[in-house]
């Protein structure tokens, strides 16, 4: 009779990876490591760019501008939607104006513009900030009576081409270049002054309501709304990319 064999245990291929599975992983992540930094670097580069341009020639760059989109959209949808609304065309109520449009009432629209507007806000108290001048209360502080100010509000109506009583219109004409004034900020064509910020009335264009009432309420309460100053809240980079970002929703 012979011994038995006794079998010998054998050297199993599974037990981890082989050289290549280490190589290759290796690899894979040199490779995802080098694109994050690309891309941070890319993005480092694209910010510098942004904020070192000169406001109004950025736009004649169509990459910083995508960039900047990118980079104002959660900005907009944080500080900015809960006035001015989440597709960016204002709140009545608030009197916070439609950016979609080109009507402005300050400066004409450039990204400087908006920016500096961005910056210090509409009498936000920053000591650079869009002061100059308010709509007055014509009614409350005894300018004008209701009477009066309905005339004006048909005169109003008037100018921007819409249905209006035109003999009410015709005192309230008499009104706007009298008692009242308006041509003092609207102008005599009534197409308003955008250093004071006061509208242009012919364009049928209104912060606050378009409707008889809301243009009563306007004239005989007055106007005094603020907008903040962005400046030490947003970083400057931050604040340029929302105003390229207001521009190019204003052109699209």
């Amino acid at each position: 009779m012979t011994d038995p064999v006794t079998p010998q245990p054998t050297m199993s291929c599974t037990t981890g990876p082989s050289r290549w599975g280490w190589m290759i992983l290796a690899t894979i992540l040199i490779v995802v490591a080098g694109s994050i930094v690309s891309v941070k670097f890319r993005g480092e580069h694209l910010r510098a760019r942004l904020l070192a341009a000169d406001a109004d020639a950025v736009v004649k760059d169509s990459g910083l501008v995508r960039f900047a989109v990118e980079q104002a959209k959660p900005l907009y949808a944080v500080h900015c939607a809960s006035c001015h609304g989440a597709a960016m065309t204002g709140n009545p109520a608030l009197a916070a104006p439609n950016l979609t449009d080109q009507v402005w009432l300050y400066g004409t629209g450039s990204v400087f513009d908006i920016e500096r507007t961005l910056l210090y806000g509409i009498r936000s108290g920053q000591s650079k900030a869009h002061n100059i001048a308010d709509m007055p209360a014509f009614g409350s502080r005894g300018v004008l009576s209701a009477s009066d100010v309905r005339s004006v509000v048909q005169y109003v109506l008037q100018l921007s081409g819409r249905p209006h009583q035109a003999e009410a219109a015709s005192e309230g004409r008499a009104l706007y270049f009298g008692k009242a004034n308006c041509s003092d900020c609207h102008g005599g064509d009534a197409r308003g002054n955008s250093d004071y910020g006061a509208p242009d009335l012919t364009l049928n264009v209104w912060n606050s309501g378009s409707d008889p009432r809301a243009l009563y309420d306007a004239i005989y309460f007055g106007q005094h709304h603020i907008m903040p100053a962005w400046i030490g809240t947003l970083s400057l980079e931050q604040i340029r990319a929302l105003a390229v970002y207001v521009y190019a929703a204003s052109h699209h």
